[in-house]
């Protein structure tokens, strides 16, 4: 069964907080591609992530549009939070089996060689690879989970390098238990509501409750997918105006029962202190997968 371009573009947008169309076929093989756009902007400027479902593998590829020197030369400046945040995934995406190979003007370099960055890309390609995946199988998750996961990866990856608009907050949009001060908001605005970093959040550790287990799209079904909190693991407050967030270790998914939780104490609690505490109420935490 071909999986729908729709969904899975929705899908990826609302985790990867950036807005997708698509579109698919298959090949003369019956292999199935799926096409993702960054929604009313011209391709030919920009880029198009290809899909392309294979025999138990999955490709996923960037491709930059005819036009789109200056995104790439934008992406080639990217700061140092969206470099730490592209770096997390990539090591993540090789911890799970995955191969990504990358070029910049037609030569293959590695992730994280430091000179490549504010040089004036010309070209540039991505390329996910991953093998022995459970496709085409009834048993187990199914092919548009294991698709989306991976898809969402790879994209997350691609948003931490992408030139994004800042977010304004304001001081009463602050999480439940954040002290009060001067630098709140700037931090805020830097780090909480940054959706590069929540977007390479949910790529490394998913959209399951650290501390309880719970996922609201398994609880509500689609109209709830991704809907999950992120947690600072070091205090906000006790972040300097320079540190640079790590996704994979600095960030964890919480929902948000749990989450206001943490902020009852100053310092939050621990991730792993809610998880003990729920086992000694309830013998285990109670929306803890099976």
């Amino acid at each position: 069964m071909l999986l729908d371009p729709v969904t899975l573009a929705g899908r990826i947008s609302s985790e990867a907080g950036l807005q997708l169309s698509s579109e698919g076929g298959a090949d003369e093989d019956r292999h199935q591609w799926i096409v993702l756009r960054p929604a009313e902007l011209d391709p030919a400027h920009t880029f198009e992530i290809r899909i392309s479902i294979l025999w138990r593998r999955l490709k996923i590829e960037f491709l930059p549009g005819k036009f789109a020197r200056p995104l790439l030369a934008e992406m080639a400046k990217a700061d140092e939070d969206g470099r730490a945040a592209f770096g997390s995934i990539v090591r993540d995406l090789a911890l799970r089996g995955a191969s990504f190979e990358w070029q910049v003007d037609g030569v293959s370099i590695p992730f994280d060689a430091p000179d490549i960055w504010g040089r004036d890309w010309s070209r540039m390609r991505l390329q996910l690879n991953r093998g022995n995946l459970e496709l085409g199988i009834d048993e187990g998750r199914s092919d548009f989970e294991i698709v989306s996961e991976w898809t969402q990866r790879f994209v997350a990856a691609i948003v931490a390098l992408l030139p994004l608009e800042a977010v304004q907050t304001e001081r009463n949009e602050l999480p439940p238990g954040f002290p009060e001060g001067a630098a709140a908001p700037m931090l805020v605005n830097r780090y909480e509501r940054d959706r590069r970093n929540r977007a390479a959040a949910l790529a490394i550790h998913g959209t399951r409750c650290k501390a309880c287990g719970v996922d609201f799209g398994e609880r509500y079904g689609p109209i709830a997918a991704g809907v999950i909190d992120i947690h600072h693991t070091t205090p906000l407050s006790r972040l300097g105006e320079d540190y640079v967030i790590d996704p994979f270790n600095d960030l964890v998914p919480l929902c948000p029962n749990c989450h206001r939780v943490a902020h009852r104490t100053d310092p939050p609690l621990k991730v792993e202190t809610i998880t003990a505490i729920m086992q000694q109420r309830f013998g285990g935490p109670p929306n803890a997968a099976s």
